[in-house]
């Protein structure tokens, strides 16, 4: 006898013998203590077998028949506890619970009494899902979702025993695919981009050991073309591994709060005897209201900044201006407009489009580079950003560089959910404006 059925059966006797007691003594009829049992008897009953499927189970107790069973639950402090996204489905594919992770992924708290289908594009998932609704499915399936065109997750999905309900459980795959693709990446780049300038080294080695030998007097011009391709292989390296860094944490968000005003003023400040050795005045503009705050990586913004302004130091003709301005913005929108879309008559390309966490505006803050340089041909404009890739013609002719510049810049602002655009105009300037939501309250 369990706990729960001796409970009722000592509620019912207990209520029955005071109700003889009552009859005996004369203080109630026998027939209204008859009837009076009967009815409380009928109650108990009744609430103790409409209540059965709401008792809570241990979550690996057998039913005495599990075809005869009903409903049973996963501990709703279980689903809470899981890291990844769980689902609870009922028959019907009904979500009967979810755990926060899943909320946040599928956002069920606005669609309450969804269907698995509702929520899930999965093909694969949602037949998995009826099998074992079913009953037809052997035992736990995995299979691996591709939800997007950078995005894998792992389903599994079991039976919950002694019940009809299914458990599904999410596991995001999507680091993983990208560090591994991050690492091939960064084995394909940086054996095409290191072999020019290791075959130039072994070539001037090659000739200083042969017809160079006796020829002393040359050996300086060539150590030093030998130590400026050493240069470029350092700097390759140090991109590389930034850009392939960045890469495999792009889908983790910064949880740093920094201030967005003083991350542009360092860097600004650190630039300023480079672009004074070049004959170049570097001008930061004060914004005009006070920022709010950013969630963000402070030595990643910062790498952004330099990038940008470096950049725009590098094209310009000596004793021009470089100008960096940033300022808020009440909705991203607004951000874009102020960061890349200033001037009349202009070739204006979106590198990358900030994504919106909400369908209301939302504060922004934004930054914008311009410089006085030769400018960009329209049809360099869509393959800005590209890894090595370099207008090198439409911006002043053999400027050195790795061509990972802007790539670098592209990958942060993706991580920071940002946005990143170039505005143009031939032989007056170029501007490059970045842009990312606020920290929120």
């Amino acid at each position: 006898m369990t706990r729960r059925t001796r409970d009722f059966t000592v509620l019912i006797g207990t209520t029955g013998t005071v109700l003889l007691l009552l009859a005996a003594t004369g203080a109630l009829g026998l027939i209204e203590a008859l009837s009076a049992f009967g009815v409380i008897a009928s109650v108990a009953v009744a609430y103790f077998a409409g209540s059965a499927a709401r008792v809570p189970r241990a979550f690996n107790e057998p039913a005495a028949d599990p075809q005869a069973a009903g409903p049973v639950h996963a501990s709703p402090a279980l689903l809470m506890a899981l890291p990844l996204p769980a689902l609870e489905i009922g028959p019907g594919q009904k979500i009967a619970a979810y755990n926060r992770a899943a909320d946040d992924l599928f956002q069920l708290t606005s669609l309450p009494f969804a269907r698995a289908s509702a929520v899930i594009r999965s093909p694969v998932l949602l037949a998995a899902i009826d099998q074992a609704l079913d009953r037809s499915l052997p035992g736990p399936f995995s299979a691996e979702l591709e939800t997007g065109p950078d995005e894998t997750w792992r389903a599994h999905v079991s039976r919950i025993p002694a019940g009809r309900n299914v458990l599904v459980l999410l596991e995001d795959l999507t680091p993983v695919k990208r560090a591994a693709r991050a690492r091939a990446d960064f084995l394909a780049n940086a054996s095409h981009e290191l072999r020019t300038p290791l075959t130039a080294i072994s070539g001037f080695i090659e000739t200083m050991r042969g017809p160079a030998k006796d020829d002393t007097a040359a050996w300086p011009r060539f150590l030093d073309i030998m130590a400026g391709e050493s240069d470029r292989m350092s700097r390759l390296i140090a991109d590389l591994l930034s850009l392939s860094r960045i890469e495999s944490s792009e889908h983790v968000l910064p949880r740093g709060r920094e201030d967005f005003s003083e991350i542009v003023s360092a860097a600004v400040a650190a630039l300023q005897p480079i672009a004074a050795e070049q004959g170049i005045r570097l001008h930061l503009a004060d914004a005009a209201a006070p920022l709010p705050e950013i969630t963000a990586h402070r030595d990643e913004l910062i790498q952004v900044v330099e990038n940008l302004v470096s950049n725009a130091v590098k094209y310009s003709r000596p004793g021009s201006e470089v100008s960096v301005s940033f300022g808020a913005s009440p909705s991203l929108a607004e951000a874009r407009v102020r960061a890349s879309q200033t001037w009349e008559l202009s070739g204006r390309m979106t590198l990358l489009q900030a994504l919106a966490r909400s369908q209301l505006p939302e504060p922004a803050v934004w930054l914008r580079v311009e410089d006085q340089g030769p400018g960009i041909e329209r049809e360099h404009l869509p393959r800005l950003g590209e890894r090595f890739y370099r207008a090198d013609q439409s911006r002043g002719g053999k400027i050195t560089g790795t061509g990972l510049g802007l790539a670098i810049v592209k990958h942060i602002m993706a991580h920071h959910r940002g946005g990143l655009a170039v505005e143009t105009r031939m032989g007056q300037g170029t501007a490059f404006g970045v842009w990312m939501p606020a920290a929120r309250e």
